[in-house]
């Protein structure tokens, strides 16, 4: 992957990971109207998978991730990379920006206009956190459990014989 990325948004690339589920990638570039359509990609991806259960919740977090990469991750020029999984055991949704600093959640004061963005998806997602990557920047992902939000576990992948079965 080259350190340097275009400044034009791709097409959705699906995809299916080897036992780990599905999911579906697209790069935005650093605009203000980034948030907005990560949260579309975001929303049309689960719905097309039927993923529903937590879809506001879900969109929320994406707002938040996309936003602070946007704001405060992705260097000018640079594109932010949001990935929805669909994994055996959670719902996640991961947001990469070529940024070197580690976002942390703060306590804003009562009167803070800005601040508040991990603090909503800490109380919204199941779990979060961030994880290097290869290459320049991190990841800063939103979990949701299947087991809390009524979602059913994928169905367990069965292998199909290969060739002459008689």
């Amino acid at each position: 992957m080259a350190s340097r990325l275009t400044n034009e948004a791709t097409d959705t690339a699906p995809d299916l990971l080897p036992s780990t589920g599905r999911h579906r990638t697209m790069l935005f570039p650093r605009r203000r109207t980034t948030p907005r359509t990560a949260r579309d990609f975001v929303a049309a991806t689960l719905t097309e998978w039927g993923e529903t259960s937590r879809l506001d919740d879900m969109r929320l977090c994406t707002s938040e991730l996309v936003t602070n990469a946007v704001l405060h991750g992705a260097p000018v020029g640079r594109l932010v990379l949001v990935r929805v999984g669909s994994l055996d055991d959670q719902l996640r949704i991961e947001v990469h920006d070529a940024g070197d600093d580690t976002p942390i959640q703060r306590d804003p004061g009562e009167s803070a206009v800005d601040g508040r963005g991990l603090l909503i998806v800490s109380a919204t997602a199941d779990s979060w956190g961030v994880k290097e990557r290869t290459g320049p920047g991190k990841c800063v992902w939103a979990a949701f459990d299947r087991a809390k939000n009524g979602a059913a576990p994928l169905p367990p992948r069965t292998t199909v014989p290969q060739g002459d079965t008689s």
